[in-house]
Order: C-alpha cells, then sequence, then structure tokens
C-alpha cells in the first residue's frame, strides 16, 4: 500500500504530472512509429531489411529545424531568455550535440520497433532508471538503496519476459530486439543527463534552440554521409505519399510534445532517474492503446498478448520501485 500510495502522492507534483503527459505521448508515438514502418518498408524480422527506418530518421531531424524556429521565436520576443545566452556560457555546442544525439538515438529503436513491433520494443525503454543507476553506481560511487536493486532486478525479468519467443519447442530470447533497445535507452540516459546540467547552466528556451539545430545538422549529414538511408528518403520523397507524410508531421509534433514535456519534468524533477522512473505509465499506455487498436479491428491481436501483458505490469511495479 506505501508504494501504491507514494506513487499516486507523486502524480500530485507539476513535474510528475508532465512526465505523465509524456510518457502517453510517447506510447502514442510508438504505435504510430510502428504504422509508418508498416506502410513505408513492410515489417520484418531481420532488422537489416528495413527500407524505411533511414526515411524516418532523416524526417525527425529535419523536423529539428521547425523546434529551433519556434524557440527562436520565443526567445525573441522573451530577451531575458535569449537564445545567445548559451554562445557565451561556451554550452551552445553541447546543446547541438545533444540535439543530434537525439536523432542517433532513433536507429536502433526503429529496427527493434520494425523487428517485434511496438508492444514488444517500446517497454523495454524501461531500462533507462537501471542504466541511470549503473551508471550512477559506476561513475559517481553511488550506493542505491535496496529498494532500487529489487526494481531493477524485477523490471530486467519484465524485460526477459517480454521478448521469450518459443523456437521448434524452445524458449528463446530476442537478444537482437533487446540490444537494439538497451543500446536506444543507454543513448537516451546519457541525453538526459546532459539536458539537465546544460538547461540549469543556460536556460529551457536557449537549449530546446540549440537541440533542434543539432537535430537539423545531424539530419542533413545522415542524409548527405549515408547512401542507403538518402536513397531511402529520396524514394519517399518521390512517392509523395500524402498520407504518410500527414502522420509523419503528426507524429513529429507528438514527439516534440513528448520531448519538450520530459524535459521540462527533468529541470524541475528532482533527479534524472526519478523523473525517468515514471515513465512506468508508458508500457501500460502501450498495451492499453494496443488493447484498443485490437479491440476496433485496427491491427491484429498480438501471438502471446497476455505473456507480454503480463511482462508489462512487471515492468511497470519494477519502474516504481525504482521511483522511491
Amino acid at each position: 500500500m506505501d508504494i501504491i500510495y507514494s506513487a499516486l502522492r507523486l502524480l500530485t507534483e507539476p513535474w510528475a504530472l508532465l512526465a505523465l503527459v509524456a510518457s502517453f505521448a510517447f506510447a502514442c508515438e510508438n504505435h504510430i512509429d510502428e504504422w509508418l514502418l508498416n506502410r513505408l518498408g513492410g515489417n520484418t524480422e531481420e532488422a537489416e531489411e528495413s527500407d524505411a527506418v533511414g526515411t524516418l530518421v532523416i524526417i525527425s531531424g529535419l523536423f529539428g529545424l521547425v523546434v529551433a524556429i519556434v524557440f527562436g521565436l520565443v526567445a525573441y520576443f522573451a530577451p531575458d531568455k535569449s537564445v545567445t545566452i548559451l554562445v557565451g556560457k561556451g554550452l551552445a555546442t553541447q546543446a547541438t550535440i545533444i540535439g543530434m544525439f537525439e536523432v542517433t538515438w532513433l536507429i536502433p529503436y526503429l529496427y527493434a520497433v520494425n523487428r517485434a513491433g511496438a508492444l514488444a520494443a517500446a517497454p523495454l525503454f524501461q531500462s533507462i532508471p537501471v542504466i541511470a543507476l549503473i551508471l550512477g553506481i559506476g561513475f559517481f560511487a553511488e550506493v542505491p538503496p535496496m529498494v532500487h536493486i529489487i526494481g531493477a532486478g524485477v523490471i530486467i525479468s519484465g524485460g526477459v519476459l517480454l521478448n521469450l519467443t518459443e523456437v521448434e519447442g524452445k524458449w528463446q530470447i530476442d537478444k537482437k530486439t533487446v540490444g537494439l533497445m538497451l543500446l536506444a535507452s543507454t543513448i537516451i540516459t546519457l541525453i538526459s543527463f546532459l539536458f539537465k546540467d546544460n538547461a540549469l547552466e543556460g536556460n529551457f528556451v536557449a537549449t530546446a534552440f540549440w537541440g533542434g539545430i543539432g537535430m537539423f545538422v545531424s539530419s542533413v549529414l545522415i542524409f548527405t554521409l549515408y547512401r542507403p538511408y538518402r536513397l531511402q528518403f529520396l524514394k519517399f520523397a518521390r512517392k509523395v505519399d500524402k498520407q504518410s507524410i500527414r502522420i509523419q508531421l503528426i507524429n513529429e509534433t507528438v514527439d516534440m510534445v513528448a520531448s519538450l514535456t520530459q524535459r521540462l519534468a527533468i529541470i524541475l524533477g528532482p533527479s534524472v532517474m526519478t523523473v525517468e522512473a515514471l515513465n512506468a505509465y508508458q508500457p501500460v499506455f502501450i498495451l492499453l492503446i494496443d488493447w484498443f487498436l485490437t479491440k476496433n479491428g485496427s491491427k491484429s491481436l498480438h501471438t502471446g498478448f497476455a505473456k507480454k501483458a503480463t511482462a508489462i505490469v512487471f515492468i511497470a511495479l519494477g519502474t516504481i520501485l525504482i521511483a522511491q
């Protein structure tokens, strides 16, 4: 009961409400990503075979220019939050690099969703507080309380259960999906630590502006330097799939709202790990959205739905434990 009470009490905090809104928005985005991958490239069990990942990565990066314009206008009309503040402090480059990494983590994540679907892949983002815990031990010599260690173990158990598949009568872990999501989660964890330090030394608006510039620069570099992704994007541009373009614009808007809301929660919250731990609700939202889409005939029922639902409950409980 104490754990449930603590979880409910957290939701009275402004930063916690922001984190909850971000979790729901990210859950919506996970399912939109799956839809786009299926429409543009077709779902495949082999991550390397997707011909839609490059398109979505480049479009996401290009949308960073929209983020920069929005916050540039905010800074222009609010001189006390000028985007030039970070230049004087030498932090503009750091914020730009953070923006570039914002695009980088999308690559392993999209491959994982393409391979296993949003319901199996996206809940593994709950490894973020576990990774934050490990980084705290390794780099800052922090000694976590026992409840955090137990929570980490529960999350890991849920992640293993979520990606167990039966092949020829034997249970196997989908190592590729787990590995891809762990890579994406590690990058996001590092971004979260860097963003909080940067935003606190400068300001939220300026950091968001330069982060948008970094996303745009990363997209241009990927398009210029990596031929397979360039060809994928040009193929998409020539087809002019209006429905996919509309959905992608909606998706990028949802992502911008989710990312900026979560960043603001990180700045206002007590610690990165605590804010990230409230993402415990994201896999629950993913599960509910998946159930809703299935009930309405928008997608077919996943194999082993009950097993995945049980695993997601484990992951959510473990994340709540880490938040204590």
